[in-house]
């Protein structure tokens, strides 16, 4: 059976009419009425277009339009069927996402993270100090008692002159001997990265 380039072919040769003549007689860009006789569809606007083509070339060629563009869908629908069976199927991309598989790692990062978040707090963040007396303000008698509470791992400075470390839970105690009238107590804790922190105390002493 032939095709619809085929006959147009044939019937154009009868005819004795040059593809350059049919383009002129049928206004149809002469790539067109070429492509049409090799059956070359996808090199066509449109299916739309290439009835109207076929139409317009029957009736220049004294042939029944509509028995053409029947071939013509025929024709159509059988290179369109061919062209998208020869592609090939798409390939799915296999991805394996097992979520329970990574919970132990994405667990041991945040526990990372938040220890290398407390160590940089620490490094960063001087230590706590709180003196629980004498209070600032106090009259005592010297020499006097000085307790407070820091960070542990601290090195506790009173009065440039007495170093002592805290306990196990922080705490301190010196004996502090100071002469007579008033004055200010400075008290300092340092921890092992150089961060400090000073507290002052003024007190009255009033004998000894």
């Amino acid at each position: 059976m032939k095709t619809v380039g085929e006959i147009i072919h044939s019937e154009r040769l009868k005819k004795d009419i040059s593809l350059e003549k049919l383009s002129h007689l049928t206004k149809i860009d002469l790539k067109y009425l070429e492509a049409i006789e090799k059956n070359a569809f996808h090199l066509l606007p449109s299916e739309t277009f290439a009835k109207g083509f076929i139409r317009n070339i029957s009736l220049r060629l004294d042939k029944n339009p509509d028995e053409l563009v029947a071939i013509f869908r025929r024709d159509f629908r059988q290179a369109d069927y061919t062209a998208t069976s020869k592609k090939p199927p798409a390939k799915r991309s296999k991805i394996n996402f097992e979520p329970n598989k990574y919970i132990p790692y994405i667990v041991g990062f945040l526990i990372f993270l938040i220890y290398l978040g407390f160590q940089f707090r620490v490094v960063l963040t001087p230590p706590d100090l709180t003196i629980q007396k004498p209070e600032t303000g106090s009259v005592v008698t010297s020499p006097f008692e000085i307790t407070g509470v820091t960070t542990v791992d601290t090195t506790v400075s009173i009065g440039g002159d007495i170093r002592l470390r805290p306990d196990e839970k922080g705490q301190f105690t010196a004996k502090v001997s100071l002469p007579l009238g008033e004055t200010e107590l400075s008290v300092k804790a340092i921890n092992r990265f150089g961060r400090a922190i000073t507290k002052k105390v003024n007190l009255t002493i009033i004998s000894k």
